[in-house]
């Protein structure tokens, strides 16, 4: 028996918790793995801007898995502990309410770059008009929480992304209403 922080835990369950984790590791990189080769496999069918989103999606797909089996392993391991993980899921169920009504205009922000990313609404190079106040630029960046408009005098404006409505794009190419067309 080992004394941890007050807690008593036996060799096995610290050897059955490394167990769990190897387990948790290894079918974590053979999902990763496989979502990479799928991933990679789609991505070959793009070009050029398509690919810079595709590319985008693919490492936000691979982020949210990484940090799902973080929090798996976690959880497994506290389980195996003999921590009470449900009141522990229901105190991070409270903490993610909170942060998430701290945190909502940035979570509408990172919602709304990735639909402007999946979507093609516009890209890096693209000539906008902001009909808010009639900005017309370039477009120098499109990142999860902002995007970056740049007119010919060299002024910046910086747009939180859920607040980009009705922009309109002066750069799509024809051959794209021509495919809608037909």
């Amino acid at each position: 028996m080992l004394n941890i922080f007050g807690t008593e835990i036996s060799i096995r369950k610290l050897i059955n918790s490394a167990l769990y984790l190897l387990a948790v590791f290894i079918i974590y990189f053979i999902i990763r793995r496989i979502i990479k080769i799928a991933l990679s496999h789609a991505g070959r069918k793009t070009t050029g801007v398509q690919r810079q989103r595709f590319k985008t999606i693919s490492q936000m797909i691979l982020s949210v898995l990484r940090y799902l089996m973080l929090i798996i392993v976690l959880l497994v391991i506290l389980a195996d502990l003999g921590v009470n993980v449900a009141s522990l899921l229901a105190g991070l169920g409270i903490l993610t309410a909170i942060v998430g009504l701290a945190f909502q205009d940035m979570i509408k922000d990172f919602i709304a770059g990735i639909a402007i990313i999946a979507e093609d609404q516009f890209s890096v190079g693209d000539t906008v008009i902001i009909p808010a106040d009639g900005f017309k630029g370039v477009v120098k960046s499109i990142g999860l929480k902002t995007t970056e408009v740049e007119n010919e005098k060299g002024e910046v404006k910086i747009l939180a992304n859920h607040n980009i409505d009705g922009l309109i794009n002066c750069s799509k190419p024809e051959d794209v209403s021509d495919q809608k067309n037909n």
